[in-house]
């Protein structure tokens, strides 16, 4: 039975109870855009388990069930491998930070106790049990605006920061809109009609939202009706009053739960919510298993960083995406959210890997799902609709070392529906490395046996006042980019894509042969294409392009026009088409066909649902192209059997997806038992029991600006070392000792640190982690940690000091180095003269001048050492979204190398 997340449990009060007190409940603000959670009833496991009650525990039990602890961030630090930590139902407000290890044998698990619902909420807990009092009228606001009785310090500084708390109502948990600007808040113009669409020169009224004001320390609420014709239904018309019904409201930086250094860790049947940041944040972690999880996101639902090895099945990821909510809403007056966040612009160095995702929804967001710099992902019999900007993000960024992580990613069997760009790609603030071959991309993304359904409009163009066309009829797409890009190798085949009208310059459907640049590849072959309306498109790439496409078949329910039944009867009788031979001997589009697919159903109307199996008098039926072998498929037959075209073959009527599979294809509810004991097998295998904790630690220091320590921090992580960071702050030299290399970089004085060079206190604990065997790595300029008297004693002490010249001639004075020896000999290197020498007479000096100027230097102290780096090697990056040369990759490439081998562990 469903449990309302809305209803908070009361001491005590048993599932049934809850259950019948549900029954009776009708919605005061707008009913459920998605299934709300429901109760798992999967048995506890056999091992050890402990107790945790919201209401009626104590931390300072034993954590039995009939003593159980209070609260969860007490529980996790008990917990030992093969534990188990049953939640009993309610709510949590707590923000829990988990750090265990658990064993491939004996994994540690945090869980809801069977039958009940545990819900961590990282919120304000006043406005959820307590909404009468916690809200009073709002002086000189706009109708219907209500403030926070208490005053909130410190939850965002400015509208820069973007918004200060996010929302969601309490009993259908539709999102909240979170305001960046007070005036749309209190705005009355429901039309996208700004005068600057990121500025506050005008504004917008957005919805029912939240605002947190900086200077006030007050949180506002309006919960005003929308009022565009063109949404009909998903207009709110609900309760206005915040005191008359219960919010989850959030703020702050801290997530209502965290997973760091985490290793084989089981959650289970949990609902998390009340979060700014993303909800459940998993970093540096090893075989993480997430079953039954559903998250409502602040910025993000999830987000993973540096894991390996994550199984997730029947969780849910809702975005603040509400029914009446525009792109820009997002984009420009809120924040550009994401649903799950794996993958930034830049590769970390110790990149996530090894994901398998099946089963799960990704729903209502601006962005939805980034995979592009995780290695090796299996996403499969998933839900991914209402996203209104990028669906499944896939750019594989190079990384500093000039290497590509991203890649071998499997997509299949899901379905996609009212998403703006279905796959997306684009370099952002990372970069695509420029090769002989062109831009440099992952190992590639194979995309079968999926269905398209972008029938109904997106949310995207919104109506910029009463006399513009008030319907709306934003359609998605298949694919696209930002800026250009360089798009992954895909493999795409055997999918049923029911696009939108006529495509621009394109094959079929938009995006299936856009981003053909040099260096990368894509194969199209055995797809339905049927446009809604409109004809599909007859464009194909140039002749020399790493493309084939066959076996696809092509139809329209309203052409507009005839379509021709060969379309591409011109194109075989040009020298393009005896070119194509050369790489596919039959030829590109030899046996494309023209035809009706003759689905059970299909109507141009998104509100009826599909039934997208061909039926057996389709032209589909055996049409398709036998397909290599080791093209993964998990509904091909025999390699002898002839092959349907699309998704779904003429012999099965469907496959489910989403939470306990309880969609079909079609978008329709699945008359299915629900069932987490899926004991279908994993295609991803967690491998070992290495343990996270078992690495050497690095620190690193950022000043400002601190342009190298991202380039420091990948290549540390790429050679195995534990990075922290602390950033614009003084580090204790009394906690040196903790780590065996620091890195400072960028100046503490531009960063306003109130304490900027090392004291005669400092000093004495900089020798003794020398002298102790650790490395301080000085980046250029920082030197200057030294400028007080006893630092430049102690300094001059270790390096000695050199003759001063104005401009000394600096050169490679150490070539067979085994950190310069990958230099070309006799070669000019126009990044030595950018740099910032240091004056020497001990130790060694690798690239300097004949009188001591050195810039780069190693002197020893003790078992450790002193390094100086005196140039940026981030002034010679080639950025992203610019043309880089080969010339200037292999510029930046010699200065990594000699980073490279300053911090791998092979030096220490």
């Amino acid at each position: 039975m469903r449990v309302l997340m809305a209803l908070t449990m009361a001491a005590g009060m048993s599932f049934s109870l809850l259950a019948e007190e549900v029954a009776a409940t009708e919605y005061r603000s707008h009913a459920p855009a998605r299934p709300l959670p429901e109760s798992g009833e999967r048995p506890l496991d056999a091992g050890p388990i402990y107790f945790v009650h919201p209401s009626d525990g104590n931390d300072s039990w034993v954590g039995t069930r009939e003593r159980p602890w209070r609260t969860i961030a007490h529980g996790v630090t008990k917990l030992k491998p093969g534990d188990t930590l049953a939640l009993r139902g309610g709510t949590y407000y707590e923000h829990v930070v988990a750090q265990l290890a658990g064993t491939l044998a004996q994994p540690i698990t945090i869980r809801s106790y069977p039958g009940e619902m545990a819900v961590i909420d990282g919120g304000l807990r006043e406005f959820s049990d307590s909404p009468a009092t916690a809200w009073e009228p709002c002086p000189g606001g706009a109708e219907g605006e209500l403030r926070s009785v208490k005053r909130y310090e410190g939850l965002a500084k400015d509208a820069g920061e973007g918004p200060g708390v996010f929302g969601n109502f309490g009993d259908s948990l539709v999102p909240l809109q979170a305001y960046r600007f007070h005036g749309d808040l209190r705005s009355d113009n429901p039309f996208w009609n700004v005068a600057n669409k990121v500025g506050d020169e005008s504004f917008v009224y957005c919805g029912p939202g939240v605002f947190y004001d900086a200077a006030t320390g007050r949180i506002h609420c309006r919960l005003a009706h929308t009022r565009l014709s063109g949404l009909g239904d998903d207009n709110y018309r609900g309760q206005t009053d915040p005191r008359k019904l219960p919010l989850v409201v959030a703020g702050g930086d801290r997530p209502p739960l965290e997973l760091r250094e985490c290793q084989n860790v089981r959650l289970l049947d949990l609902v998390l919510r009340g979060s700014r940041e993303p909800t459940l944040q998993i970093y540096d972690s090893r075989y993480i298993e997430l079953d039954g999880v559903t998250a409502y996101g602040g910025s993000a639902a999830m987000l993973v960083r540096d894991t390996h090895g994550v199984r997730m099945q029947h969780c849910a990821c809702r975005g603040i995406g509400a029914p009446w909510t525009f792109r820009g809403m997002l984009k420009y007056r809120s924040v550009e959210a994401r649903l799950f966040s794996a993958s930034g612009w830049d590769p970390t160095g110790d990149d996530n890997r090894d994901f398998e995702i099946r089963f799960c929804e990704f729903t209502d967001s601006v962005d939805g799902v980034f995979i592009g710099n995780v290695r090796g992902v299996h996403f499969h019999h998933n839900l991914v609709e209402n996203v209104t900007d990028d669906g499944i993000f896939l750019t594989a960024g190079t990384g500093f070392d000039g290497r590509t992580h991203g890649g071998d990613i499997h997509i299949y069997q899901n379905r996609f529906a009212r998403i703006l760009t279905t796959f997306a790609f684009g370099v952002g603030h990372g970069r695509q490395r420029m090769t002989e071959k062109g831009k440099q991309t992952g190992s590639g993304v194979w995309i079968h046996r999926n269905v398209f359904d972008l029938r109904r409009p997106v949310w995207y163009t919104w109506p910029a006042g009463p006399d513009a066309p008030q319907e709306i009829t934003s359609r998605g797409r298949f694919a696209s980019d930002h800026g250009s890009p360089s798009w992954e190798p895909m493999w795409i085949y055997h999918n049923t894509i029911i696009a939108g009208g006529t495509p621009r310059y394109d094959y079929g459907c938009d995006g299936l042969i856009h981003g053909l640049a040099r260096g990368t590849s894509r194969r199209v072959f055995n797809n339905i294409i049927c446009l809604t309306e409109g004809t599909p498109g007859t464009t194909l790439p140039p002749g020399d392009a790493d493309f084939a496409a066959d076996g696809n078949l092509f139809w329209s329910l309203k052409p507009g026009k005839e379509i021709a039944l060969d379309p591409f009867a011109k194109y075989r009788a040009s020298p393009a088409y005896a070119a194509s031979k050369k790489a596919y001997p039959p030829g590109w589009t030899t046996n494309d066909q023209v035809g009706d697919p003759r689905f059970y159903s299909l109507s141009p109307d998104w509100r009826e649902y599909p039934q997208l199996t061909p039926r057996e008098d389709s032209p589909a039926k055996g049409a398709g192209i036998i397909l290599p072998a080791d093209w993964p498929d998990m509904v091909r037959g025999t390699k002898e059997e002839p092959v349907d075209v699309g998704a779904l073959p003429t012999n099965l009527t469907h496959w489910d997806v989403g939470v306990d599979g309880r969609f079909q294809l079609s978008g329709q509810s699945a008359d299915v038992e629900k069932d987490r004991q899926n004991q279908n097998p994993w295609h991803v295998a967690f491998r070992s029991d290495r343990k996270v904790e078992d690495r050497p630690r690095a620190l690193i220091v950022e000043g400002y600006p601190a342009l190298d320590a991202p380039i420091a921090a990948y290549l540390l992580r790429r050679a195995g070392w534990k990075v922290s960071v602390s950033e614009k702050a003084w580090f204790d030299a009394s906690k040196l000792a903790d780590y065996k290399l620091v890195v400072y970089d960028g100046s503490l004085a531009r960063a306003k640190v109130a304490k900027t060079a090392l004291d005669a206190a400092d000093l004495t604990h900089v020798r003794s982690f020398l002298e102790a065997g650790g490395t301080l790595v000085l980046m250029r300029e920082r030197n200057d940690l030294f400028a007080s008297p006893d630092g430049r004693r102690f300094l001059e002490e270790i390096v000695g000091v050199g003759t001063r010249k104005a401009k000394p001639t600096i050169n490679i004075r150490q070539p067979d180095h085994r950190w310069l020896k990958h230099l070309p000999a006799d070669a000019a290197f126009p990044w030595l003269a950018k740099g910032s020498a240091i004056s020497t007479s001990k130790g060694e000096s690798l690239i300097g001048s004949d009188g001591g100027a050195s810039l780069l230097h190693l002197a020893p102290v003790g078992k450790g050492r002193l390094i100086y780096v005196g140039w940026s090697p981030a002034a010679s990056i080639p950025h992203g979204r610019m043309v880089s040369t080969e010339a200037e990759e292999e510029a930046f490439g010699d200065q990594v190398k000699i980073l490279q081998g300053m911090l791998s562990l092979a030096a220490y």
